[in-house]
C-alpha cells in the first residue's frame, strides 16, 4: 500500500511533458476571436457607413417631402381660393410638388461649342431637324433644346437684360415664356394641372399658401390676384436647322451631364399618337379629336385660333396670309410660326393641344 506521502514522493518523481512554446500552443475559436475583435468591428462600421450613405437621400427625401398626396388638390397647400377659373378643371397630375427638376442657372453653350460635337446622332447634341423653343429678345437670341424641356419643363433665364421663364409642358403640348419680376424671383412645378395644361407657383421660403398660375393662360388663376395677367413674350418653336440659319450668333442651353439618361428616355412623341386622354380628363364635347395641335394668335381682328391639319392643307409653299397675320409651316417635324404680315415680325403665338383650349378657352368663333 502506498501511503500518502509515498504517492506524492511517486507523483513528484513523474517525468514532465516538456513546456511548449507559447507561439508553438495551438489556437482554440475563442482566442480567435478575441483577437481578431477589431476586424469585425471596422467591418460593421464600414457596413453602417455604407448603408447609410445609400440610404440618406431616400430618408431626407422622405423627412423634407413637397406636399401633395396625389389626389387630392388641397393637400398640395396652395391657395385654391377665389378661383378664375373652373375649380373642377384642378386635378393632380403628380404625387406631390416639384417633382420636375427645374433649371435655375442653365449652362450656355455657343454656335461654336455645339458645331464641335457634330451633326451625327450617335455624338450629337442638337441635329438639324431636332426641335428648340427659340427666344429672340433685347438682341439677343436663345435656343431651348426639346430634349432638355421635356425633362425640366422650366427654365430660369435672362436674355436682353430681362428675367424669363421659359416653360414647356408637353401633356399640353404648350411653350410659353414668361417675364419674372425680378431674377430672384423663382417658379416652381405645383403638381397639379388645369384643363390638362400645368399650373406653376413662385417659390417663397415658407412653403403653403401660394397662389397659382396657368402656364398656357398666363395669369394667376387663384388666390387675391385670380384673373391677373402675366407678361410674355414671342417665342418659336423650330426646327434647329432653321432657327440656326437665322440667327447664327444664337446661344444654347446645355444639359446637365447626370441626367443623360433621363433626356435619352424622355421623348414623348408615342403620347401624340393617340388619342387617349391623359390624368383621367373627359374628352372635349365638340371639335377636333383631343390632340390636335392647334395655334392660337392675337391678331388685328382679335382672338384667332387655326388647327395645324387646316394650316398644312391651306399653305401654299409652306405660307398662308390672313387678316394681317403670316403663317409659315414646316413638315415632319411639323412647326407653325405666325409673324405680322407687313413687318415681318414675329408675334406672340403659342401653341397647344385641343383638349387645353377647349378646357380653358377661349373657343374659336364661328364667323
Amino acid at each position: 500500500r502506498f501511503s500518502p506521502p509515498t504517492m506524492s514522493r511517486h507523483l513528484m518523481e513523474l517525468p514532465m511533458a516538456p513546456e511548449t512554446p507559447d507561439n508553438d500552443r495551438p489556437h482554440g475559436l475563442g482566442p480567435r476571436l478575441r483577437e481578431g475583435w477589431w476586424v469585425a468591428l471596422i467591418a460593421v462600421i464600414a457596413c453602417i457607413i455604407l448603408l447609410s450613405w445609400a440610404l440618406a437621400p431616400a430618408v431626407l427625401r422622405l423627412a423634407d417631402r413637397p406636399p401633395g398626396d396625389g389626389r387630392d388638390p388641397a393637400s398640395f397647400a396652395f391657395d385654391l381660393s377665389n378661383p378664375s377659373i373652373d375649380p373642377e378643371l384642378i386635378v393632380p397630375s403628380m404625387l406631390h410638388r416639384d417633382m420636375v427638376p427645374v433649371i435655375d442657372d442653365p449652362v450656355l453653350l455657343s454656335m461654336s461649342d455645339i458645331d464641335d460635337r457634330g451633326d451625327r446622332r450617335s455624338t450629337r447634341y442638337l441635329v438639324s431637324d431636332d426641335l428648340v423653343v427659340g427666344v429672340e429678345h433685347g438682341g439677343e437670341a436663345r435656343a431651348y433644346p426639346m430634349s432638355i424641356l421635356h425633362v425640366h419643363e422650366l427654365v430660369h433665364d435672362e436674355l436682353g437684360g430681362t428675367p424669363i421663364l421659359v416653360s414647356w409642358h408637353w401633356p399640353s403640348g404648350a411653350a410659353r415664356v414668361l417675364v419674372r419680376d425680378a431674377a430672384t424671383q423663382l417658379w416652381g412645378s405645383t403638381g397639379l394641372i388645369a384643363g390638362g395644361n400645368a399650373l406653376l407657383y413662385q417659390r417663397q421660403q415658407e412653403r403653403g399658401g401660394e397662389a397659382l398660375h396657368s402656364q398656357w393662360l398666363a395669369q394667376t388663376v387663384t388666390g387675391p390676384d385670380a384673373g391677373e395677367s402675366i407678361a410674355t413674350i414671342p417665342h418659336q418653336v423650330r426646327r434647329w436647322a432653321d432657327w440656326k440659319a437665322e440667327h447664327p450668333d444664337s446661344t444654347v442651353i446645355g444639359p446637365d451631364p447626370d441626367l443623360k439618361k433621363r433626356y435619352k428616355k424622355s421623348n414623348p412623341s408615342t403620347y401624340y399618337e393617340n388619342q387617349r386622354m391623359p390624368f383621367g380628363l373627359s374628352r372635349p364635347d365638340s371639335g377636333p379629336p383631343p390632340k390636335t395641335w392647334m395655334t392660337r394668335i392675337i391678331g388685328p381682328k382679335g382672338d384667332v385660333i387655326q388647327s395645324w391639319p387646316e394650316l398644312h392643307a391651306t399653305t401654299v409653299n409652306g405660307e398662308w396670309e390672313q387678316d394681317g397675320l403670316l403663317f409659315r409651316t414646316t413638315r415632319d417635324p411639323d412647326t407653325v410660326i405666325v409673324l405680322d404680315a407687313e413687318t415681318l415680325e414675329p408675334l406672340d403665338a403659342h401653341h397647344g393641344l385641343w383638349l387645353t383650349i377647349h378646357a380653358l378657352g377661349p373657343h374659336p368663333s364661328k364667323d
